[in-house]
């Protein structure tokens, strides 16, 4: 799954600062693509709003970069006695393009019933 980040700055003189700092100013805009894998751990698993953040970012060629980040999730379940906070680091791989930052996300989402016929 792509999802793409628009900016209005210069995209081709864009230093690894400044990806920084312009995907920093977003990360709320990617918090839903980039935390959507949860599921697999429990139905009551939720990203903690607010935790994700950029561990670091890594030029890989000229226009492709990987970025390290991590976040907060809890789980709570009072019929089973869980109560639990966890952190995941995780690695996205992005593009800069004239439409902006692409970020190839793997979509960790769950297939509805519909999905199944």
């Amino acid at each position: 799954m792509l999802v793409t980040l628009s900016h209005c700055s210069e995209i081709g003189t864009l230093s690894v600062k400044q990806l920084r700092k312009v995907i920093g100013n977003r990360l709320s805009d990617l918090a839903p693509a980039l935390t959507s894998g949860l599921s697999f751990y429990s139905e009551n698993a939720r990203y903690v709003e607010g935790s994700l953040e950029i561990i670091e970012i890594n030029c890989i060629s000229n226009s492709e970069y990987s970025m390290s980040y991590r976040y907060q999730w809890s789980i709570f379940n009072a019929c089973l006695d869980i109560s639990s906070e966890e952190y995941i680091n995780d690695t996205v791989t992005f593009t800069l393009t004239e439409k902006g930052l692409m970020f190839e996300v793997i979509d960790n989402s769950r297939p509805s019933t519909a999905d199944e016929l």
